[in-house]
């Protein structure tokens, strides 16, 4: 189960959302919201679940998945800190269109709907920062329709291995199992498999148990990035 605990006005400041705020509207969201933890595996909300609030990552990484008409899941992206997610209340949805995972141990703030649709009558500030979310979902959602729509299999596993990567050190690391890495990129294990293999033998990635070691990142871009790359100066 979760874990509900209140939070403090400076946690907020860590949320880029909220990040521009003045100190007295991050003190009025604090009293309302509230912080939850999950652990590895744990679902935060399932698809088709009445929507009812907003979803910040404090920490952690959420995974959001959907499953298809012929029971097929589909990873459609993970959530790391300071994103939000589950904004169905922002476009009046009234279900859940995907489900929420905790992808490791997560620490999450929550905005319940009756307390964001007061604030947002009556607080000009508060506004500004949710249009700031409307414009993260909406430049994500042009993305996936992008993905899903143009690129192959192998430029969608591609372009898993540049979004997920943490490239705070030398070699740009991705940990991700090839199983996570399937669904993320909407194919199977098999596939994952055998296109790390190519570009294994390419010198492109390494790839370790339990993760994948990016050697040349140039390699791995999608086509409108090359493209774009190719156009003079």
């Amino acid at each position: 189960m979760s874990v509900s605990l209140q939070i403090s006005p400076e946690d907020l400041r860590e949320i880029p959302a909220f990040h521009a705020l003045p100190d007295e509207q991050r003190m009025s969201l604090a009293v309302v919201m509230v912080r939850r933890q999950y652990s590895a595996g744990q679902i935060i909300f399932m698809e088709g679940d009445e929507a009812g609030s907003l979803w910040f990552v404090a920490s952690g990484r959420v995974k959001i998945i959907k499953q298809s008409l012929n029971g097929r899941v589909q990873g459609l992206c993970l959530m790391d800190r300071g994103k939000c997610f589950g904004s169905c209340p922002l476009f009046d949805m009234e279900k859940n269109p995907a489900t929420a995972q905790a992808l490791n141990e997560v620490t999450l703030f929550v905005l319940p709907e009756a307390a964001l649709e007061q604030m947002r009558a009556h607080d000009p500030h508060l506004v500004k920062a949710l249009l700031h979310i409307y414009s993260q979902r909406l430049e994500h959602l042009a993305r996936v329709s992008e993905v899903l729509g143009a690129w192959t299999v192998p430029d969608r596993i591609n372009d898993c291995l540049l979004t997920y990567a943490d490239r705070a050190a030398l070699e740009p690391v991705v940990e991700l199992t090839q199983e996570k890495l399937a669904s993320l990129s909407g194919t199977v294990r098999e596939v994952v498999s055998r296109h790390l293999r190519l570009l294994e033998k390419a010198g492109i990635v390494r790839v370790e148990p339990g993760r994948i070691v990016i050697l040349n990142v140039d390699a791995l871009l999608p086509p409108c990035a090359c493209e774009e790359r190719r156009k003079p100066a």
